[in-house]
């Protein structure tokens, strides 16, 4: 299975040890010298080894938002501190506002109006333009999606998130010619915008990453699913049990929302009927789930249980991994939409008609009311554990702190924005519950220049289903450190093979996401060329641009059941 982590740029601290050429790690006070990602060396997991988090978070520090008003998407820092708690359009011009960019979703001359997002295992994000339904050649009418990287290759051609006055620095795409109008990106002059895929569903609205990092896509208006590659775009086979492998599968009355849960199964909601889609693909069968009401939002919480809204009732059922339903509760809003869990496993809902997002504690009891912007869609949970909401006509996005239950940042978005998001925007549902994913990372300073390091070793323990990665990194300075990609290594005593003063060693746990065990990492060390010395007192140094996954296509080793 490949996996691939891209780079996001961002200045963290990360702790190493000085004038050091060799470290080992083996209790909590070791492992504490690095930087936890939804890893632990100690409660609520064993003491003095490295191990998963049980309730994982994700790891990326910016969250998408699909802006239907202007055929575009916008990647916002989620970490952004306001002392004002406003993010003004006026910051935003000064270059001191939280937005990275802005990307359009479609060429020009294509259909757009984006409502639907979806962030894989490396941040980037998969968006449905929901208005395309044009006919292609040979082929019949088709919808779109299209990729936008967190970390492009080339950052000098990409939007600088600055506002100008009705984008923030959005490029153009002019799909010359109509090179681009069935696929590709030929024509797009941001290089962020990766691919641009023609679906066999159209009007697409459900978007869902699955455990290998692709791409479920499904229409609404003729709820066709293709599954594509999420490296090349390419349509992949599916496993269908009536009508055997081929390239999609009608999945009605699914295609308004989605997601993949921890046992890989694809859930589509249909609004239009009180049913969701439940489709395996380990068996290629499909069921239609009952949900009481007509489906609308979807989330899913720490025991695999759906949450789905209904627009209409003000209310939202709660479903078990098998297609039970376990009962109905009131929203405590009105038009509920979007849905969201924390990792404390309360449930959020975004509620248009009430401009209001409620809490709900799991046993559908309610917890809080929140007040928030004008017809709120969508809700989504950053890295912090706070709540994003998204104000369609608000043309806004705004920040819940669960602890207080009170908004503490709002960004504005300019006219004509209408954010419209309920999926998810974070990349909480794919690291927290399709593909449970963690990491820890470590910095070493070697103490001169162009040290080659000599070998690394570890001691591991790797359940069926789990996996575990060892990667590095070297450079000269912190700055290049950032640009260089990572070395994977498959055995204990392998060679390092890198020269450079900073050495930085990663390691990526992942695990089954249905009731899977995390895999052990119990010890590490490294060695330099220049022989065995002692290791140092630590201290901590800021690290400029180093990316919380960086660019690396790695492929790790997965035990399978």
């Amino acid at each position: 299975m490949k996996l691939l982590f891209l780079g996001i740029l961002l200045v963290v601290a990360v702790p190493f040890s000085l004038s050091a050429a060799t470290f080992t790690f083996t209790d909590d006070a070791d492992w504490d010298l690095g930087l936890y990602s939804s890893t632990n060396s100690g409660p609520p997991g064993s003491d003095d080894q490295l191990q998963l988090d049980p309730n994982i978070v994700t790891p990326f520090n910016h969250i998408w938002v699909a802006l239907s008003g202007r055929d575009g998407i916008v990647r916002i820092n989620t970490d952004h501190e306001e002392a004002d708690g406003v993010v003004t359009l006026a910051d935003s011009a000064a270059g001191n506002g939280a937005v990275y960019g802005e990307y359009l979703s479609r060429p020009n001359g294509m259909q757009g109006n984006p409502s639907r997002t979806t962030v894989d295992q490396n941040g980037d994000v998969w968006v449905g333009n929901r208005n395309e339904a044009g006919y292609v050649a040979g082929v019949g009418y088709q919808g779109s999606v299209v990729k936008i990287s967190a970390n492009p290759v080339d950052s000098t051609s990409s939007s600088t998130g600055e506002w100008n006055g009705s984008t923030f620095d959005r490029l153009d795409w002019t799909n010359t010619g109509g090179v681009d109008s069935y696929g590709g990106t030929t024509t797009a002059t941001d290089s962020a915008i990766s691919q641009y895929v023609r679906t066999d569903g159209t009007n697409v609205r459900t978007m869902a990453i699955d455990a290998d990092n692709n791409l479920w896509a499904g229409g609404y208006g003729n709820k066709i699913h293709n599954l594509i590659d999420g490296d090349t775009g390419a349509k992949l086979d599916v496993n269908d049990a009536v009508a055997g492998d081929q390239t999609s599968i009608n999945l009605s009355p699914g295609g308004y929302g989605g997601l993949v849960d921890g046992n890989g199964v694809l859930w589509s909601s249909g609004w239009s009927t009180p049913y969701i889609a439940r489709y395996d693909p380990a068996t290629g069968i499909k069921t239609n789930v009952y949900a009481q009401y007509p489906s609308y939002g979807l989330g899913i919480d720490s025991e695999g249980n759906i949450w789905n809204s209904h627009y209409n009732y003000n209310s939202i059922s709660k479903i078990s991994s098998d297609g039970t339903l376990i009962g109905t509760y009131s929203t405590f809003g009105s038009l509920s939409r979007g849905v969201a869990v924390t990792s404390d496993d309360d449930v959020w809902v975004a509620n248009s008609g009430s401009n209001t997002v409620t809490r709900l504690n799991n046993d559908g009891t309610w917890a809080a009311t929140i007040s928030v912007g004008a017809y709120p869609t969508g809700v989504s949970v950053d890295s912090n554990g706070k709540v994003w909401v998204t104000n369609y006509n608000g043309n806004s996005v705004m920040r819940i702190d669960p602890n207080t239950n009170q908004v503490d940042l709002t960004i504005e978005l300019g006219a004509g924005a209408n954010p419209y998001n309920y999926s998810d925007m974070t990349g909480t549902v794919v690291t927290g519950t399709t593909n449970p994913t963690g990491t820890w990372r470590y910095v070493q300073d070697g103490g001169q220049f162009g040290l080659e390091w000599d070998q690394i070793f570890w001691t591991e323990l790797i359940p069926d289903g789990s996996g575990l990665t060892i990667q590095a990194r070297a450079a000269d300075s912190m700055a290049d450190l950032d640009t260089m990609a990572y070395t994977t290594y498959s055995l204990s005593g392998d060679l390092i093979g890198l020269l450079g003063r900073y050495l930085e060693v990663k390691a990526i746990f992942t695990r089954d996401g249905a009731d899977g065990l995390s895999p052990i990492l119990y010890d590490l060390s490294f060695t330099s060329i220049d022989g065995n010395q002692p290791v140092p007192e630590p201290s901590t140094y800021i690290l400029f641009g180093i990316g919380m996954l960086a660019l690396a296509g790695t492929r790790y080793r997965r035990k399978k059941k």
